[in-house]
């Protein structure tokens, strides 16, 4: 009686410590050609209508994540990646401004299956009280 006393316990204590606020993030691809850290307009485009959406939905934000990807085989690999990230960087922040953008880079090997290592990932952050409940769709 007093094991399973112990095991409902320790698994409420489980359960209560993982029912935290949700958190999301709201996250594009942005495609880059083979060996290029030139963001073509069709992505700009993409990536203005993408932020017009979330800006809809939410008053602010926390935060933005940039993370340039390249190929770790590809010439001079982690200039290409730090390069477009900073590209990326660039076309964010006038259309956040006063958002504070975090900036990174990586080299991924090849997955023909996914991207093939020629994209940014920006995920922007809203502040979390300005989420919706748990389990309640975004518009």
């Amino acid at each position: 009686m007093q094991n399973k006393l112990l095991i409902f316990l320790s698994m409420a204590m489980i359960v209560s410590s993982s029912a935290h606020a949700c958190s999301r993030a709201f996250a594009i691809d942005l495609d880059f050609a083979e060996s290029s850290a030139d963001l073509e307009k069709a992505e700009i485009v993409r990536l203005t209508a993408w932020l017009d959406k979330w800006r809809a939905i939410f008053p602010r934000f926390e935060r933005v994540v940039v993370d340039g990807i390249a190929l770790e085989s590809a010439q001079d690999a982690k200039a290409l990646s730090r390069r477009r990230a900073e590209v990326a960087t660039r076309a964010v922040r006038p259309l956040l401004e006063g958002v504070p953008i975090h900036e990174s880079s990586h080299l991924n090997r090849p997955f023909p299956s996914f991207k093939g290592g020629n994209y940014v990932g920006i995920d922007l952050v809203p502040f979390q009280e300005d989420l919706p409940k748990c389990g309640k769709p975004i518009k």
